[in-house]
């Protein structure tokens, strides 16, 4: 019985782990989204300041 125990704690340790996980790659996506729309504008400026 210790066993199955053991095996339910490390299956939602591994689950725990695996989310947490997604909520952190989740957030670095949104980052690297925030960027590259900022990186836009920027050149959106600069591009109307040449022409």
């Amino acid at each position: 019985m210790d066993n199955f125990v053991l095996i339910a704690v490390i299956i939602s340790i591994l689950w725990i782990a695996a989310f947490a996980f997604y909520l952190y790659t989740v957030r670095q996506q949104r980052d690297i989204v925030e960027n590259i729309d900022e990186l836009r504008e920027k050149l959106d400026e600069v591009e109307d300041e040449v022409a």
